[in-house]
């Protein structure tokens, strides 16, 4: 049954940020195509834990965190938009390299920090700080900022063609760009996320991200937790090869669970059905 971990988790991944990316590209591409009706896929926006811990929302946060408690991060590997973005670039790296990330300690000193300033901030109003490492709103800005106006000249370049061949079938509209700090942060931290992703895996959510330190700490021993069978496991390292949050310590046999996204990627690299869930 393990064998489906993975497929399942990629294919509710790659659901899930399509949907996010509904919320910010879906209304331009209504207008574009004359649409009556603009679809408002506020579902995907809806499930994201830190607007729905700013909005006290409080059955999304108890299903969330009750699942963590459960079977660990696995919001981290779905549910996160910045996750999968992370993911993809990881997988980028694969295509060059074929290994993963070696086990490292936990970033306790800077998670620690991060979270209570982020908390703080967002009490006390002053939204800047969480803007700038909550993941959903991370993200958020990489679409609005980067990828929305990019499409919108393609959307137009389209309208332009169809216009020249007397052909209606999509409308033109102004590009929205971001005012030059706004763009340049998000062009910033598109670049720096992606890097340290294809270097470094899940460094970000598990050294950074508040959402990340806080699901840390409940899914330090969740229920269903990743372990490595000692009698088991002949040291080849094939699990680690693949983890891309530093959490396998193969010589130790053990698993930070903490800070294991649930790829499930160790368990379909384990030939020795040493890994398990």
């Amino acid at each position: 049954m393990s064998r489906f971990f993975k497929p399942l988790r990629v294919i509710l991944a790659l659901g899930c940020f399509a949907l996010v990316n509904a919320v910010f590209i879906a209304p331009m591409i209504a207008a574009a195509m004359c649409a009556e009706e603009t679809p408002q896929p506020v579902c995907a926006a809806a499930w994201q834990l830190w607007p729905a811990m700013v909005a006290l929302n409080l059955p999304v946060i108890i299903v969330i965190l009750a699942v963590t408690a459960l079977m660990g991060r696995v919001y981290c590997s779905t549910l996160c938009p910045l996750g999968v973005y992370q993911d993809i670039w990881f997988r980028v790296r694969r295509l060059f390299t074929k290994r993963g990330v070696p086990y490292s300690p936990p970033m306790n000193l800077v998670r620690y920090w991060v979270f209570p300033l982020t908390v703080f901030a967002a009490v006390g109003g002053v939204m800047a700080l969480p803007a700038l490492v909550e993941p959903y709103s991370v993200y958020g800005r990489f679409v609005t900022d980067l990828v929305r106006p990019a499409l919108q000249w393609a959307i137009n370049l389209l309208a332009a063609w169809c216009d020249a061949h007397e052909k209606y079938w999509v409308m033109s509209d102004e590009i929205v760009i971001a005012g030059f700090l706004s763009f340049w942060v998000a062009a910033f931290s598109a670049v720096a996320i992606a890097a340290l992703a294809a270097c470094k895996g899940r460094w970000f959510c598990n050294a950074v991200c508040p959402v990340g330190t806080l699901l840390s700490v409940v899914a330090k021993r969740p229920l269903m937790k990743i372990s490595i069978d000692a009698s088991k496991c002949v040291k080849c390292g094939a699990c680690v090869h693949v983890c891309k949050a530093a959490c396998i310590d193969v010589q130790n046999a053990s698993v930070d669970n903490s800070r294991c996204v649930r790829c499930f990627n160790c368990i379909g690299a384990c030939r020795k059905g040493a890994v398990k869930l």
